[in-house]
């Protein structure tokens, strides 16, 4: 292990005398994540894999369902290096298409599938997708836009598809199968599946350094990129997060966020199918019922958000509920405030959960987690230390240079999951990973930080702008204000704007647009409605702001920039 001699973090990593030696020699395979998955649980054919809403499908069963989702890709023309866009909410065909596509040497675009039609379009134009898999509830929203798309295909997934037979009995009672029209364009799972029946299965042989999945983020921006990231990446990060947690196999995790969002196609879900630990898939999280999900499904490992935890604060608990067996409550996504992470804590302490919250600083870019806190509660006003197989540095932000311990910095990290880069788009890749004397890429994430003797990293301020919020469909996601911006500042009477987060208890934050306008322009309610028509044109629906706010002048820094922090001030006041 590293013993602190230069001053500088990154040299002597003083984090990793954290770690057991089991944890730092813990090296992740050099294969496709197919592969990982299949090596690590072909001996172990009847564990369960994944449950969704009470039906067990264990691991043969899975590998059988991968191979057939595979042989139908193949009938529909998938190759290898071929980009199939998937758009489905929390149920098994999402890895089922994963595994299948990556087995295939093809590549896994996950969106999200209530994005809305602008976001859906860019997403399947940006990577040229002839075939989607898709939601019904996403179907019902491309259906009159696919024309715009080079799609050739669609196949449609409904979330009674897997269900147990019961629950589907009940589910298709209350929802209707969506019809489709009768011209081959779009079919339905079961007859895309039955299609492939009869065909042969080709043998590829996948580099674990190309791209796997492409996972969209805003960046540090957001505009909507597409992150490549690598079977090595994904691989990486699961030995990591298994070995520090000490994952045991058939224990079981709740997947609470759906599966395009990195962290949790990665760690709550690829991660424990991985490592023979039971997935629980949920097709939609819904918070106030967390006590009912405990109750029922009696998760090791719950991966979550601070709007999901909070919501405890908000329920009555259940009598005599017991729920020693969660082991490792995690957050992640932003910060949560410390007296509600105290307050969240004590209520998981008085139903038996022994060690408390666990959280972590991390990127899409870089597939989840870099760092995480230890179990112990010694590192709570903090986000973690570096995984065993990360590095950090804090760096001077005008000249990317290392600064010493206990000093201001942007939070720079490199290691094996830092991802390829951005979909073709160089420019925004060569923005974010800087390339040292050394060779070492480094992700610059746009925070600032400080790092101690000890090696945990704090977070003390943001060089970009990100608020939380929830859309219609119930999920909490990222709202880029420099995107909503961009989008008002078009608008012909607008001078210039400014989109703050406004917090609300329904839907954590909405966003407020004030907004400057042209000399001769008269505010009005006439034009604030035709500019959220305007943003309406141009913005998925969760990032629509709610209030536009008209002002003589924005405030500025001495350096003459719109002050966002005074207008965010006055809010909180």
């Amino acid at each position: 292990m590293s013993e602190k001699k230069t001053g500088f973090p990154s040299i002597d990593k003083p984090w990793l005398k954290l770690y057991s030696e089991k944890t730092l020699n813990a090296e992740a395979p050099k294969c496709s994540i197919y592969e990982f998955l299949e090596q690590n649980n072909r001996d172990y054919p009847q564990d369960i894999a994944i449950n969704y809403l009470g039906r067990e499908i264990n691991y043969k069963t899975l590998f059988e369902n991968i191979d057939k989702t595979a042989k139908a890709f193949v009938a529909a023309g998938v190759k290898k290096g071929d980009i199939v866009t998937v758009a489905l909410p929390s149920v098994p065909e999402a890895l089922y298409c994963v595994y299948a596509l990556n087995k295939l040497g093809a590549i896994a675009n996950m969106v999200h599938p209530l994005a809305g039609h602008p976001d859906l379009i860019f997403y399947l134009n940006e990577v040229g997708s002839e075939l989607m898999v898709l939601f019904d509830a996403t179907y019902q929203i491309l259906s009159d836009y696919f024309k715009e798309t080079k799609v050739k295909r669609a196949v449609v997934v409904s979330a009674g598809d897997s269900m147990p037979f019961v629950i589907k009995k009940l589910y298709s009672l209350k929802n209707k199968k969506l019809d489709l029209p009768n011209d081959g364009f779009a079919v339905h799972w079961q007859s895309f599946i039955q299609a492939g029946a009869d065909t042969p299965l080709p043998v590829v042989k996948k580099d674990p350094d190309s791209t796997a999945v492409i996972s969209h983020t805003g960046g540090t921006t957001g505009s909507p990129k597409g992150c490549m990231c690598s079977d090595n990446n994904y691989n990486s990060m699961i030995v990591q997060i298994g070995n520090v947690l000490n994952v045991q196999r058939k224990e079981s995790q709740l997947a609470v966020l759906p599966p395009f969002i990195n962290y949790s196609l990665c760690s709550a879900m690829l991660e424990p199918i991985a490592l023979g630990t039971t997935c629980i898939l949920l097709p939609k999280y819904e918070p106030e019922k967390f006590y009912e999900y405990a109750k029922k499904y009696k998760p090791n490992y719950i991966t979550s958000i601070p709007p999901y935890w909070e919501a405890l604060l908000g329920l009555e608990i259940p009598k005599g509920l017991d729920m020693s067996f969660l082991r490792m409550p995690v957050y992640g996504g932003e910060a949560m405030a410390p007296q509600n992470e105290a307050a969240v804590n004590e209520i998981l302490q008085s139903l038996g959960v022994r060690n408390p919250m666990s959280k972590g600083l991390g990127m899409t870019e870089l597939i989840s987690a870099a760092t995480l806190t230890s179990f112990d509660g010694t590192m709570t006003d903090s986000v973690g230390a570096p995984l065993p197989k990360v590095n950090c540095m804090i760096a001077d932000p005008d000249t990317a240079k290392e600064l010493p311990y206990n000093t201001e910095g942007e939070i720079c990290f490199s290691g094996p999951t830092v991802m390829i880069g951005y979909y073709e788009n160089q420019e925004a890749t060569d923005d974010l990973i800087k390339t040292d004397e050394n060779g070492v890429r480094w992700l610059h994430t746009g925070d600032l930080g400080t790092l101690d003797e000890r090696g945990v990293l704090r977070i003390t301020g943001r060089i970009k702008r990100i608020l939380m919020t929830k859309g219609k469909d119930g999920n909490v996601t990222k709202l880029f204000p420099v995107r909503i911006e961009n989008v008002v500042n078009e608008h012909p009477s607008v001078r210039v704007s400014c989109v703050i987060g406004i917090p609300d208890e329904e839907r954590v934050n909405y966003p407020r647009a004030i907004v400057e306008l042209n000399d001769g322009v008269t505010p009005s309610d006439t034009l604030a409605n035709d500019i959220k028509r305007y943003c309406a044109e141009h913005l998925p629906d969760y990032s629509l702001p709610d209030e536009v706010v008209f002002t003589e002048a924005l405030p500025r820094t001495a350096r003459g920039k719109i002050d966002y922090r005074a207008l965010e001030k006055e809010v909180q006041q």
